[in-house]
């Protein structure tokens, strides 16, 4: 029998796992998270994580990783859209047009997440974090422009994915210069927060008070 209870599994870290939670609050689906812990320094061993990992059914074991019943999957952006596919497709996209544009915009923000996050485990720049995440929202910003949301007035993936994405920029912008370069996208990122689903999860014993990144980055360690 198909389990209703999602369960998300990842690092007990922020990481790519707090994307997922905005889909996963913005639906109301009924889920619960496995954590794991890595080890501490100098070996950082993943020995918690790999005692798992081909014990789970998953395909392509990673994390973070989803199970519905006897459905897994995994990667952070298949994660998303499975997430929103089976409780409010309409993020995905309505018209074929805005599916396209969806998906196009999710590889953007992932690719720059995965800079960015990249960037805080080989170097303790948090400046030269800044000038790469300013870079790579120059055309996010355009692509925005004056609307509320990326498809528009209407909610979609992409606008879920920014908000923790910002919110990871925001620790780089030490002098809080965002809303002067980009001021669509940090009122974006305010206009997602204030959603009442996600409202309320900010808010909540849910939403772990975590560090971005795991106990071997040189910038937001846990």
């Amino acid at each position: 029998m198909e389990s209703k209870k999602l369960i998300i599994g990842y690092w007990n870290i922020r990481g790519l796992v707090r994307h997922v939670e905005y889909v996963l609050e913005y639906c109301g689906a009924d889920y619960e998270t496995k954590l794991y812990e890595l080890g501490d320094g100098p070996d950082f061993s993943k020995k918690v994580w790999f005692d798992e990992k081909f014990n789970l059914g998953l395909e392509f074991p990673n994390l973070p990783y989803v199970i519905d019943g006897d459905f897994t999957l995994t990667e952070t952006v298949p994660v998303m859209f499975y997430v929103a596919e089976k409780y409010k497709p309409e993020l995905n996209g309505e018209t074929a047009k805005e599916k396209g544009k969806v998906k196009m915009l999710m590889a953007i923000l992932h690719g720059l997440k995965w800079d960015l996050t990249m960037h805080c485990y080989r170097s303790d720049d948090a400046n030269e974090g800044l000038k790469l995440s300013f870079e790579g929202l120059e055309n996010i910003s355009k692509c925005l422009g004056d609307k509320d949301f990326f498809l528009g007035d209407k909610l979609s993936l992409p606008d879920l994915y920014i908000a923790e994405l910002i919110a990871l920029i925001k620790a780089f912008d030490t002098e809080n210069t965002l809303a002067e370069n980009y001021p669509n996208i940090d009122a974006l990122h305010k206009r997602v927060d204030e959603l009442p689903e996600i409202k309320a999860f900010l808010e909540s014993d849910r939403c772990k008070d975590f560090k971005f990144n795991n106990k071997s980055a040189k910038l937001f360690p846990s």
